[in-house]
């Protein structure tokens, strides 16, 4: 009996040591799922978003954090919001790859009351759903590449859109931007319009093919991102056609590098590394029990040979 009853006691104080130490390893736990690894841009936030996240679960703000990468694929996604939910996450800061496809991420959000926050771009139900958005006014962003063609280019010609990935709500925003202005120009038409995914291999393709194709008719690309536009300013700087203008936005490292040398004009800079922060900076508001505003915004900025050394690091 006497055996038994130490057994007993034995158990009993495993099981409060474990719910001891189980207790100790609770408290905020942040997913972030992010829209890709692979990009320029994306791989700059990504590594500020560790290092800020580092910090506060260093500093005992969280108890921890998980990195998920979207892979720019919605599906993909949705399921890595599934592996957070199971993970204990209570928190999930979000870069969406697409407006309509990632909805589901913020609706699961909303199945387990979970506070989400949206970076950089919009999902569709991103307005009734999410805890806050942070980013910037995409539209503008596309106004302002096509005002700097128009400035550069008064007397008119054929350009062509190289489009980010369908369906990503920067693309359709760009986009719509763009359309905006230049679809206003009596002495402007639009050549072609294809989609380029953000890389600069793809955007090479089309820049090769329209300079072939259209000749002296071909006087401006504008992209909906730095990869793309830095890559088809190359193909027509090897051409010697180095009076195209080709124009996007992030303002990476190597587009500002060749602005400095003169290789590119311009650029529309996004301050990627701010949102996110941002986004971060909320997420510790909410668990500190502080209200957060709904809608953060951000200014995109037009860099040339002007300004380029106040963002050249």
């Amino acid at each position: 009996m006497m055996k038994k009853f130490l057994v007993l006691t034995v158990v009993f104080a495993a099981l409060i040591l474990a719910v001891s130490c189980q207790k100790k390893e609770t408290g905020p736990v942040i997913g972030y799922i992010c829209k890709n690894t692979t990009d320029t841009f994306a791989i700059g936030y990504n590594n500020a978003a560790r290092e800020k996240l580092d910090g506060l679960k260093a500093s005992g703000v969280i108890a921890n954090w998980y990195f998920y990468d979207g892979q720019s694929d919605p599906v993909t996604q949705i399921s890595l919001m599934d592996t957070a939910i199971s993970q204990g996450c209570n928190y999930i800061i979000f870069l969406p790859a697409e407006a309509a496809g990632s909805a589901p991420v913020l609706d699961k959000a909303k199945e387990k009351n979970i506070p989400i926050i949206v970076v950089n771009s919009r999902t569709t139900n991103t307005d009734s759903i999410a805890t806050a958005y942070v980013g910037s006014n995409d539209v503008q962003a596309g106004e302002m590449m096509a005002n700097f063609v128009l400035e550069q280019l008064p007397q008119g010609g054929g350009w062509g859109h190289i489009q980010g990935p369908i369906g990503n709500s920067a693309q359709i925003e760009r986009g719509e931007g763009i359309h905006n202005i230049m679809d206003t120009q009596a002495n402007w038409t639009m050549l072609d319009e294809q989609p380029g995914n953000w890389l600069g291999e793809i955007a090479t393709r089309f820049a090769e093919d329209w300079r072939t194709k259209y000749g002296a008719g071909l006087n401006a690309i504008i992209c909906d991102n730095d990869d793309m536009s830095s890559a088809a300013q190359n193909v027509m700087n090897a051409a010697g056609r180095t009076d195209i203008i080709c124009i996007g936005v992030d303002g990476n490292p190597g587009p500002l590098s060749m602005i400095k040398s003169g290789d590119l004009k311009a650029t529309i800079y996004q301050d990627g590394i701010g949102q996110v922060s941002t986004g971060i900076d909320l997420v510790v508001d909410l668990i500190n029990g502080k209200d957060v505003p709904k809608e953060s915004w951000i200014d995109f900025v037009l860099i040339t040979q002007d300004n380029v050394d106040q963002y050249l690091k």
